[in-house]
């Protein structure tokens, strides 16, 4: 039994022996160095390993370590990619070292854009994305970034790198349509929106932004189609219905829009938009009747009571949205004056047969040109 023990601890003692002579002096060296926090050394000796060393996984590992003591992302990465390239004993090391850094300059960047340090946050970002290049995080962040700095373009470049690690990326769609939609590009809105559809059917945000889409590349029945619905989705909705009854408006649908507009009005009765619109509709609706009339009169038919007060009646209707109109731009700052709604009004009360009153409300016109 002795001379087994003997035999056995010989064996292992060779073993050790041998695992020690595979380690270079160079890695050796640079491990002391490592110990002693003595970064610059030890890459001395780091750089010598790999070069005389190409197949050594440890000394690739090692001297990525030491870039990123340096901070010099790129050589770090290379030497990272090397090292898992020859062998994946370090593999969990890297990954390690790769998150740290990352989390690192990722939370550092969030914290400095919160603050509204908009340029110190884009450097972090950037560094999270020369760190670890395959997470989507950093460049969706990078994206909204550019976009607060007006870059629109490098924010789209930054959102379409999201979506090359993520397709279905519903935060990177989004942010892409918003951009597409600043730079009226709609018809790249409307296929991201409906990207957004096939994953979400229901998305209220996606529905209402196709048909606002629809509605700026002049496709008229694709837009009310998809704002009727919108607003099954978002039943109330204001500014769907406001964009619905523009486009009956737009359309000589006078009755309809006038309808949707009152829709708005019973929500919102000091809605500026909407009181202008319904005033303008009946008035689009009193101009239109009267060329009628005068068609009759130039064939010689006669022009009814009835017809005469229909007429006025237009008008009529108009003049107590256009007041309500005036009345909001005249007491509210943040609406511009417009000459055209006093012009309109005057028109209107000429037309019911109130002179004086047209005539001061041209006044006003001519004095807010």
């Amino acid at each position: 039994m002795k001379s087994r023990f003997v035999v056995l601890a010989f064996v292992l003692l060779s073993i050790g022996l041998f695992f020690m002579a595979c380690q270079t002096k160079e890695v050796t060296s640079a491990k002391v160095y490592i110990q002693q926090d003595n970064w610059d050394k030890a890459i001395e000796q780091l750089e010598m390993a790999v070069s005389m060393y190409p197949n050594d996984a440890e000394a690739h590992y090692l001297l990525g370590e030491g870039m990123a003591q340096k901070q010099n992302w790129e050589r770090m990465n290379d030497m990272f990619d090397k090292s898992l390239a020859i062998a994946p004993t370090f593999e969990a090391q890297i990954k390690n070292t790769r998150d740290k850094n990352w989390v690192n300059q990722f939370n550092a960047g969030v914290a400095r854009l919160n603050n509204e340090q908009t340029e110190a946050a884009m450097q972090n970002f950037k560094t999270a994305v020369q760190i670890d290049p395959s997470r989507s995080d950093a460049y969706k962040t990078l994206a909204i970034t550019y976009t607060r700095l007006d870059s629109l373009e490098k924010a789209k470049e930054n959102f379409n790198k999201v979506l090359g690690l993520e397709p279905d990326n519903k935060d990177a769609i989004n942010g892409l349509a918003n951009i597409h939609f600043q730079l009226k590009e709609y018809r790249q809105v409307v296929e991201l929106e409906k990207k957004t559809l096939e994953m979400n059917p229901e998305d209220k945000d996606a529905i209402a932004n196709l048909a606002l889409a629809y509605d700026f590349l002049g496709e008229t029945e694709m837009a009310k189609q998809t704002y009727i619905e919108a607003l099954k989705q978002n039943p109330g909705d204001k500014d769907l219905i406001f964009n619905l009854a523009r486009l009956h408006f737009m359309n000589n649908q006078y009755d309809e829009a006038i309808e949707l507009f009152n829709q708005v009005l019973q929500a919102s009765p000091d809605d500026f938009d909407a009181n202008t619109q319904v005033g303008n509709a009946y008035l689009q609706m009193g101009d239109e009747y009267r060329k009628s009339l005068v068609e009759k009169e130039d064939k010689n038919e006669e022009v009814t009571k009835e017809e005469r007060d229909r007429l006025i009646g237009f008008y009529e209707k108009a003049i107590p949205y256009i007041e309500k109109a005036v009345g909001i731009m005249e007491s509210d700052a943040n609406v511009p004056v417009n000459s055209a709604i006093y012009n309109n009004l005057g028109v209107a009360y000429i037309n019911i047969g109130n002179r004086e009153k047209g005539e001061l409300y041209f006044k006003k016109a001519e004095e807010a040109q």
